[in-house]
């Protein structure tokens, strides 16, 4: 796919209300996305996509959309209260449009009422240029009495309807070339959701009459709650995302072998909230996006809505650095030799990971919650913060504040802080954040570190599985406590960008458990994988920049050297290990022994990588590069011989491409270019050779390069750049 296909500049937007049919009816028009909504009956349903621009005719929506809402699931959203499904029964109020809270975005609202139930609803649609719409609901107990919202999509309905048409009295099939009886419609998911596996990309074929993803074992998923459908009849795909931390579940119903059905809920033991009598509460955002055209285009569109409503702008200043980051592994002058080395080998930032804090130098996961600085630091989280700065070094934290270890002194003061189920039950080693006073610990506790401690950045981890979470006796119901998790900590962080508007924020959830777009809405950039192994961390960074841009992954590199069996330096070549720091914000977790001899060749080649990321990734990274996924598929944990990764700038005068064989045994790969300009001349640095020349853009993208690797877990870096010479 060419950079011609992906448009250079957002699209309008357009919100209308109106009647069709004698029907309040919403149409929301974003990009090249069209959707129209209409209130028939009772029923809030969709009436239909568009991943064209156009809008339908008004004499044909008047007659949309064409199914029975009592048959087939329309309904636009999907609600539970107080054991009852309230999916018909509702009755307009108005509509009306509103600024959204990031700037250039625009936000639709239809209000509804009730007739059964003491319900208020706004349904909230939300437009910023892109293709991608967002949906969240604001739900309201207008009664006297709690209230149960038991479950709740933000956004549910019909994708597609692959019918036959009827022309001149026959069934004529939308498209004849596709095969009878094959599955018409694929969904692709983050399949893994252990440790480890993040970025198991991988695809299901949508057979029978459901396909349910589930998402309720830890309390955090390393499955993050994206997909792609796709309808291979018309070949148009859907992007779909919950911004939610916890478990979820992502569902799709095939009525009659042709229309293919979606919803996306947050999933708990219910009820999810319990809202008291006039209480309001915003449920979790979908995102979703038709899109036509190559999956590169449409990653293009999704990038760009991600960064454009999503991801906070980074700090001036520190639109992107590369950091090198050590847990407290020993007391005394050690971690200031640790910052030394950072300093020499070009690292721009030093983070204090774990083991900072506490009564006494211990295990670092026994005394979290006690978050004041231990006595074993040389000069305190000050001394090593003045020695960054004598560097130039930004000073970054580690934190994990919702923990609460099992020796702190916090849980022997306040056992009933820890969140608990079945009756007292411990869930787990961390905070119940649903109590007032426990939310209020966490949110000053953050915000003392940050101000104390004068952090340029700060790292927010979280390291325990919950399960199906913990419960909260309220009103008579057992509440479960992870809708007000989410709660404190998006407000937590949303108020630590407010007050600190200079300090950079890193998501990690025992590395990439909660990449959802909920958090990525508070953090600046977020973590890859905690399994930095190669050649899995490359192909999670692979499947990960579907859906999240790469200048919001940051990878942990010469991570997991705890063992042997896990010296990540091991597993490939030096050039192919270091090769990965180029495609993500590079963590360097140490460089080795302190007394070893810099001069060596490992010293050496770590120094020119990390100057090649600065100086020549660096402007295609930060500047918010087109990525091409030449081998989208392949997951982490299947076989796979290659795989191959392209960031191009936007304006197609630079970019580069990793190539990584992973099978056994000699090949060679046709790396066709897709980031280049077919009129113009580039010159062209193979790493391997360390040779440069000059090459037409249209033979880089037509005739492609031959890249010859005779064994596995061997790499080859392609560098190109308009009229210049790429470094050697």
């Amino acid at each position: 796919m060419l950079n011609q296909e992906i448009p250079s500049k957002p699209h309008h937007t357009e919100i209308s209300f109106y009647q069709s049919g004698g029907r309040p009816t919403a149409r929301y028009v974003s990009g090249s996305t069209v959707y129209e909504e209409s209130l028939e009956n009772g029923r809030w349903v969709d009436l239909y996509w568009s991943a064209g621009g156009q809008v339908q005719r008004e004499n044909l929506t008047a007659k949309l959309p064409g199914l029975n809402p009592s048959r087939y699931p329309l309904e636009g959203f999907q609600l539970e209260m107080d054991g009852q499904l309230l999916h018909n029964r509702w009755e307009h109020v108005g509509s009306s449009r509103r600024p959204g809270l990031r700037a250039g975005t625009e936000e639709a609202v239809v209000e509804l009422r009730h007739t059964v139930r003491p319900v208020n609803l706004k349904i909230v649609t939300r437009v910023d240029g892109s293709p991608v719409l967002v949906r969240y609901l604001e739900i309201t107990n207008t009664g006297i009495a709690p209230a149960a919202l038991s479950r709740v999509a933000s956004w549910s309905g019909r994708l597609w309807s692959n019918a036959d048409r009827p022309i001149d009295s026959q069934k004529m099939s939308i498209n004849p070339s596709f095969p009878k009886g094959k599955p018409q419609f694929r969904v692709g998911f983050l399949a893994g959701d252990r440790w480890g596996e993040e970025g198991d990309f991988t695809w299901h074929d949508i057979i029978d009459d459901a396909f349910s993803l589930r998402r309720f074992a830890t309390g955090r998923a390393f499955g993050s709650p994206y997909a792609v459908v796709e309808n291979l009849v018309t070949g148009q795909r859907f992007f779909l995302a919950l911004a939610w931390s916890g478990n979820y579940g992502i569902d799709f119903d095939v009525c009659d072998g042709k229309h293919l059905y979606a919803s996306l809920s947050p999933m708990a033991p219910a009820p999810l909230r319990v809202l008291a009598p006039g209480e309001m509460v915003t449920s979790p955002e979908v995102h979703i996006a038709p899109t036509h055209g190559s999956l590169d285009a449409a990653v293009a569109l999704w990038h760009r809505h991600v960064r454009t409503s999503v991801l906070p702008t980074r700090p001036a200043g520190k639109e992107m650095y590369t950091i090198a980051g050590r847990v407290v592994e020993e007391p005394g002058e050690w971690i200031l030799k640790e910052v030394d080395i950072a300093a020499e080998m070009g690292a721009e930032a030093f983070m204090v990971d774990a083991a900072w804090y506490g009564a006494a130098f211990d295990h670092w996961g026994e005394q979290r919650g006690d978050w004041t600085e231990g006595s074993w630091l040389p000069g305190g989280l000050k001394g090593i913060r003045d020695h960054c700065k004598k560097h130039g070094l930004l000073f970054g934290l580690w934190h994990e504040a919702e923990a609460i270890g099992r020796k702190s002194r916090l849980k022997a003061d306040h056992p009933d802080w820890v969140l608990n189920t079945d009756g007292g039950q411990q869930c787990a080693e961390t905070l119940d954040l649903a109590n007032p006073e426990v939310s209020r610990f966490v949110e000053d506790t953050v915000l003392r570190l940050v101000k104390e401690h004068q952090l340029d950045f700060y790292k927010l981890d979280f390291n325990t599985n919950v399960q199906k979470g913990g419960q909260t006796l309220r009103d008579g119901f057992l509440e479960s406590e992870f809708w007000r998790h989410h709660e404190v900590i998006h407000r937590t962080y949303d108020r630590v960008r407010r007050e600190f508007p200079d300090v950079c924020l890193e998501n990690c959830a025992s590395g990439g458990a909660r990449n959802d777009l909920g958090m990525l809405s508070r953090f600046h950039y977020t973590c890859e994988s905690d399994w930095s192994m190669h050649p899995i961390a490359i192909r999670a960074i692979n499947a990960l920049s579907l859906f999240i841009p790469p200048e919001a992954l940051c990878y942990y590199h010469n991570h997991l050297n705890f063992t042997m069996d896990k010296q990540a330096h091991f597993t490939a070549d030096m050039d192919t290990h270091l090769r990965v720091t180029l495609f993500a914000v590079p963590v360097f977790v140490g460089f080795g022994a302190q007394d070893a001899d810099r001069s060596t060749e490992f010293f050496q080649k770590t120094k020119r990588y990390l100057q090649l990321h600065k100086g020549f990734c660096r402007p295609v990274i930060a500047g918010h590069p087109v990525v091409y996924h030449h081998t989208p598929d392949i997951g982490v944990l299947r076989p796979a011989d290659w795989c191959v990764l392209e960031y191009a700038a936007p304006d197609r005068s630079r970019g580069y491409a990793g190539v990584f064989r992973l099978g056994v045994g000699a090949g060679e790969y046709r790396l066709r270019l897709r980031g280049v300009d077919l009129g113009s001349d580039y010159q062209v640095t193979l790493d391997n050779r360390a040779q440069t020349f000059t090459m037409s853009g249209r033979d880089l993208a037509l005739s492609g390069l031959p890249i010859a690797l005779d064994s596995a877990m061997t790499s080859e870096l392609v560098m190109y750049e308009k009229g210049a010479v790429a470094p050697a």
